[in-house]
């Protein structure tokens, strides 16, 4: 759990979240860096990982210079001895261990992390002033860096031209911090920051958060709709005995689509389906490094046995589950886009699996007596969605 010293968690949602920055210091007292230097740069040299070279030249035009990986040993040989950084994407769908750190923000919605980045700097390595549109917590595994904030000219016309970065041009600095080794910055959306490293070996963990842009919402929604066949209700014409010409778009008729879309939207109980279906969904990286399901599986009594002689379940970082109270407390689950079937099933059992990355045994043996709940654990299983087992730093 993240140390939020004199704040209190409910403190940070109403004052800080989506809201204004904060520093936390000493934020993971008990952190323990799983991954050195060596090691990201070992996985930026990896295809199916995506990651970034920036380095920055203050003194001579173009000023700053982006490479993209998978990179070769040869390219960390060549790098000059400061003002470079190296940037890795999605670290968390690799390294079990820095998937276990999410745990420290379980009370957050799991379902709107979007996922890990680590950053490793030299002296002066720095990505430029920018600014983003999510909310990101800035961990400070390593080493030193230097924060400058501003929430001056975030508008994309203050972006340098014919750079492949987002480098703001004009960057007025209202806020400075130095965050040492276990600090952590929390930034919300349109908060621009320009970090600058103060040492050797600075490295910094981004936990991302997703963001909804309301274009995105109506295509997902529309293919939804079309995909499932929904809602084929016709435009009926409004009185057109008052026409002025053949040429008019009259109110009546651009009320008429409104009331057929509102009607769209008035679908509640399809509009709460596609939005499970929406917030849980891959991104193409994560549903091809989806493990395949078990062609050759053991049988239920095999699956009961293995998990009863194990720690307990440890859900796969690449899926997403997330699940809708009903009224009648019962759980409506959606796992990795869609829907599920979990009729039977225990929702307090629903809730275990759903709300934590790891679930000791003695927290699942209640439920294991109860044949729906079973089968629905060994179809995740066979699935490999969930595995028995436990993942160190969890």
């Amino acid at each position: 759990m993240i140390n939020f010293q004199n704040l209190s968690k409910e403190d940070f949602l109403s004052q800080y979240w989506q809201k204004k920055p904060l520093v936390f210091r000493k934020a993971l007292p008990d952190f323990v860096n799983p991954l050195s230097g060596d090691e990201l740069a070992g996985l930026a040299l990896e295809e199916e990982v995506e990651s970034r070279l920036v380095i920055h030249t203050p003194e001579k035009k173009p000023y700053w210079h982006l490479k993209r990986g998978p990179f070769h040993e040869r390219d960390f040989t060549q790098l000059p001895p400061s003002h470079w950084t190296l940037l890795v994407q999605g670290v968390d769908r690799f390294i079990p261990e820095v998937a276990a750190l999410l745990e420290h923000f379980n009370w957050l919605p799991h379902w709107r992390i979007d996922d890990v980045m680590i950053s490793y700097a030299v002296e002066q390595g720095s990505v430029g002033p920018h600014y983003d549109h999510y909310d990101v917590f800035l961990f400070q595994a390593q080493g030193r860096r230097k924060w400058l904030l501003t929430s001056k000219h975030c508008e994309i016309e203050n972006y340098l031209p014919n750079v492949e970065l987002r480098i703001m041009d004009k960057f007025l600095v209202e806020e400075e911090f130095i965050l040492e080794a276990g600090d952590m910055l929390y930034l919300p959306p349109h908060i621009a920051h320009h970090g600058i490293s103060q040492s050797s070996d600075c490295m910094t963990y981004s936990f991302g958060y997703r963001s909804y842009q309301s274009l995105e919402l109506w295509e997902s929604f529309g293919e939804y709709l079309a995909e499932n066949s929904l809602h084929h209700e016709l435009f009926h014409d409004p009185d057109w005995s008052n026409l002025k010409g053949s040429g008019e778009l009259p109110e009546e008729a651009i009320h008429e689509a409104k009331r057929v879309l509102q009607n769209i939207l008035d679908d509640e109980e399809r509009l709460r389906h596609w939005f499970g279906c929406f917030v849980t969904r891959l991104d193409q990286q994560a549903e091809e490094l989806l493990p395949l399901p078990n062609e050759e599986t053991d049988d239920l009594s095999l699956f009961l046995s293995e998990l009863e002689n194990s720690p307990g379940l440890t859900r796969n970082s690449l899926c997403r589950f997330a699940y809708q109270i009903e009224k009648d407390e019962m759980l409506t689950l959606f796992i990795n886009g869609c829907g599920w079937n979990t009729e039977g099933v225990s929702a307090k059992l629903i809730k275990l699996i759903a709300d934590k990355q790891f679930v000791p045994l003695t927290e699942l043996t209640p439920y294991l007596n109860n044949k729906d709940n079973q089968l629905f654990l060994y179809e995740l299983w066979e699935l490999q969605w969930i595995d028995c087992g436990v993942v160190s730093g969890v």
